[in-house]
């Protein structure tokens, strides 16, 4: 018991993703590998808190590239809004069928097309909110065609570099998403860009240790994805590809 209660809950999630293919809105002007992004995040809590109750809140670490841009988040929370598990006698379905987390991130990043910055305008910190429903067939432990019909809604503020928002409906197959982002580069000032994407999450098995608290309801394997995008800024489309890996020891 000791030991269960000393262990550290770890998950981790690396993704990364290139622009395959830009061109011109014209179809012209075609390019090629631009724009490559990875980024690698740890999540880590104890099992156990104060009473004996298992914690819901992870201290989270990251490391990124975007673009130009590098940087890492030494220390971050994602914590689980509905932490209290589900007691039907209560009846208090919301939280059976609804996820929610919020969180933040501190940051230290840097464009390496600016070297005249001092080290302040280094540091920043994102706020995020991310909005998950299920549906009927997704409760407990469930393989990813269960997911079918589940929505989820996702935003990110990064004041003064970017923000982030997506929404994606699950077809069975694929989660299909929507998104819009505001990014700030220290070449091209502030660029805006809207986009869609199928994301194929290979391990059918891959929510097959979720229960029904939320902070559990996590997949785990491998993901592919990939989709158009159109920059508003620079009236161009990217059509990227990219892979995410999570694992999870609990």
């Amino acid at each position: 018991m000791l030991q269960c209660k000393a262990q550290l809950m770890l998950r981790t999630n690396s993704t990364g993703d290139i622009s395959a293919i830009s061109l011109g809105k014209d179809l012209k002007n075609i390019s090629y590998g631009e724009r490559y992004n990875f980024e690698e995040s740890i999540f880590y809590r104890k099992r156990y808190g104060s009473g004996d109750k298992e914690k819901t809140v992870y201290n989270t670490f990251s490391a990124f590239k975007r673009d130009a841009l590098v940087g890492f988040s030494p220390w971050g929370m994602d914590v689980d809004i509905l932490s209290e598990k589900f007691e039907k006698c209560k009846g208090n379905t919301f939280r059976y069928w609804n996820k929610i987390r919020m969180g933040f991130d501190f940051i230290i990043e840097k464009d390496l097309n600016d070297s005249a910055k001092s080290f302040i305008n280094y540091i920043k910190g994102k706020v995020f909110f991310s909005y998950l429903h299920l549906n009927r067939g997704a409760r407990g432990d469930q393989t990813t065609k269960a997911r079918k019909g589940s929505f989820m809604m996702y935003l990110s503020v990064t004041p003064l570099q970017r923000n982030y928002f997506y929404m994606k409906y699950n077809v069975g197959s694929a989660w299909i998403k929507t998104y819009y982002t505001q990014d700030h580069s220290f070449l091209n000032g502030w660029e805006y860009a809207t986009g869609i994407s199928a994301e194929f999450e290979i391990n059918r098995n891959g929510y097959n240790h979720s229960i029904v608290e939320s902070s559990k309801d996590v997949y785990r394997g491998v993901t592919l994805f990939g989709g158009p995008e159109y920059n508003i800024k620079l009236n161009r489309i990217f059509v990227n590809l990219g892979i995410s890996v999570t694992t999870e020891n609990h």
